[in-house]
């Protein structure tokens, strides 16, 4: 079925000029209306508004047209008045009469799906043929599924927001993101006759699904401020920026384009651009639909779903929207976000776990938006994984000694860890632990494991209000080396039989760092020596005379720490002995020490 596409000048403050406009009722393989048919034509607005016209066939009257057109034969003297006819029992066939669609029976729109802070405003002389914007408007109120729309409301898209209007035709409106839409005219012909809808788009997107109808003098017309595409049953999109170029694209049926003259027909998969100043371009083949095979089928990311943008000659960005699917419907009419993207990944944030179809258009150099590609996706992001504590990143730790922590999650009931080689496969991993209350693994749980390189990660697990566990998607894997620890080592004191020591030395290795604590009390509370050697001895010469507590840890050359030695006590100091070694002291108590 032909489509008609109409362009005109750029809608600005002042009135359109009649006669730049011109609006087809498109019958027949060429378009056009057969020579002397009994029908009526959407034509250009008139000083009195936009009107159909009707050829009068013998017969005709004007009780009888009022009847056919605006649903009530009594208002016959509406058509009389405003076409100035003399005896409106005498009709002459062939004649034209003028039906003004501002009589037409006022339809309503439906709105089947809104996403965001959507705004409806109100005209309150919607009925006068001038610019929406010189109109007075109520005020701005929240749009809500199920609410009725009419004639003359506006409709203001915020970023990331949507909303799908269903027409009295059956035809769906599926306004985009950043738009800027007014519901200019929604008439019907008759009782239940073909629909009149007028739609103009100031700025942003609109993308219609036009039912197919046999009814000649149906009308869906879509403006911008350079264009005004009159479609009759299709699939097609329209977009326009802030500086008023226009682009618009056929996914189904076929579009008659005029500009001036001559005209020229879009065939499906043609699309054509309109500049500012109302030039027309000439037809063209859109791009193909974007390669996304390689796109993901599942997005565990809560910071956003992220998709890698494909490379295509001729592209110059792309238009990806992410729509909800909560049945086996393979539509976008219920869009929650998307945008235009020109660098690689698209990323949509916000997005909640569940089932969506994904669209991707590329747009080419002239703004013309190519052929759809979807896809399917799954969003499972929540409850969100913990964050990891310890240890850090590619860190090497010794059998035994440390588990793995990481940060508790408020949604979560419990954790689950994993552990696997780094050469390894999650689905077999060397270590399960599931239902974990606390987000820690002890170090008893690795110490089973062999020497070696390995991956390890961590999700939450909620319970849902039916006592359900609701797992969420695991982390990003983190690596890290699992190795022998050092031994803690020998210690050796130095110093003669009745004195204290004075040097303390143990085996080492090469690249081994040596912790030393000393501490007066066998609890290390309060530490007078807390320092770190190269070499395996110390020396105690800067110790008061006394006795200490001393303890010991070995580091090697991966930073792997052993634990420390049990305490040893010594003494410092040159003390005064009896022959078999015991220290002499004085009559007050105090040990005597050479000087």
């Amino acid at each position: 079925m032909p489509i008609c596409l109409n362009f005109q000048p750029p809608h600005t403050s002042r009135k359109p000029r009649l006669g730049m406009q011109v609006v087809l009722a498109c019958t027949g393989a060429a378009g056009l209306a057969l020579a002397g048919q009994a029908m009526a034509q959407i034509r250009p607005a008139s000083p009195n508004g936009d009107v159909l016209e009707h050829r009068v066939s013998t017969g005709d009257t004007l009780e009888q047209l009022a009847a056919r057109y605006l649903g009530d034969h009594t208002r016959w003297t509406a058509l009389q008045s405003h076409n100035h006819v003399q005896n409106p029992l005498r009709l002459r066939p062939g004649s034209v009469l003028e039906i003004p669609t501002r009589l037409l029976r006022a339809a309503a729109a439906s709105v089947e799906f809104v996403q965001g802070d959507v705004r409806s405003t109100r005209s309150l002389n919607h009925l006068a043929d001038t610019e929406a914007a010189a109109s007075p408007a109520t005020a701005s109120l929240p749009v809500q599924k199920g609410q009725l729309l009419q004639e003359g409301d506006s409709l203001k898209v915020p970023a990331n927001g949507f909303v799908s209007v269903r027409l009295a035709d059956g035809s769906l409106v599926r306004v985009q993101s950043e738009s800027d839409v007014q519901l200019r005219q929604m008439r019907r012909k008759g009782r239940a006759g073909s629909l009149q809808s007028v739609l103009d788009l100031r700025e942003g997107g609109v993308e219609a699904s036009v039912t197919k109808q046999a009814q000649t003098e149906r009308r869906f017309e879509i403006r911008t401020p350079a264009a005004s595409t009159s479609v009759r049953g299709t699939q097609f999109l329209v977009l326009t920026d802030a500086q008023g170029q226009t682009a618009a694209a056929v996914d189904e049926g076929s579009v008659a384009v005029q500009s001036g003259q001559p005209s020229t027909l879009l065939k499906p998969g043609q699309g054509v651009a309109v500049s500012a100043d109302g030039k027309l371009g000439k037809p063209t083949k859109m791009l193909p639909a974007p390669d996304i095979t390689f796109w993901p089928a599942l997005a565990e990311d809560a910071n956003w779903v992220s998709l890698p943008l494909p490379t295509m000659s001729g592209a110059v960005r792309y238009q990806v929207q992410l729509a909800e699917q909560k049945d086996s419907k393979q539509d976008l009419n219920q869009v929650v976000r998307g945008g235009m993207f020109q660098q690689s990944p698209a990323r949509l944030t916000g997005v909640a776990d569940g089932d969506y179809l994904v669209s991707i258009r590329a747009i080419d150099t002239s703004g013309i938006p190519g052929a759809r590609s979807t896809h399917h996706l799954r969003v499972k992001a929540t409850p969100v994984p913990p964050l990891y504590e310890s240890p850090e990143p590619d860190a090497v730790i010794g059998l035994g000694q440390r588990g793995l922590e990481c940060t508790k999650v408020n949604q979560a009931s419990a954790y689950r860890i994993q552990v696997v080689p780094a050469d390894g496969n999650f689905a077999q991993p060397a270590v399960d632990a599931n239902l974990l209350q606390d987000c820690s693994l002890p170090a008893q749980a690795l110490a089973q494991l062999p020497v070696g390189d390995y991956l390890w990660r961590v999700a939450s697990i909620r319970t849902l209000a039916d006592g359900k566990l609701d797992p969420g998607p695991f982390a990003p894997a983190q690596r890290m080396k699992l190795a022998e620890a050092p031994r803690s080592p020998e210690l050796k004191l130095d110093g003669a039989t009745g004195e204290g020591s004075r040097n303390i030395r143990w085996a080492g290795e090469e690249g081994h760092r040596y912790h030393i604590v000393v501490a007066q009390d066998a609890g290390f509370a309060q530490p007078v020596v807390d320092t770190w050697l190269s070499e395996p001895q110390w020396t105690t010469q800067d110790l008061a005379p006394g006795h200490y507590y001393l303890q010991m840890q070995v580091e090697d050359r991966n930073g792997l720490r052993s634990n420390f030695t049990p305490a040893r006590q010594f003494q410092t100091g040159n003390w005064v002995t009896t022959g078999d070694g015991q220290t002499l002291s004085s009559g007050d108590g105090i040990r005597l020490m050479r000087q």
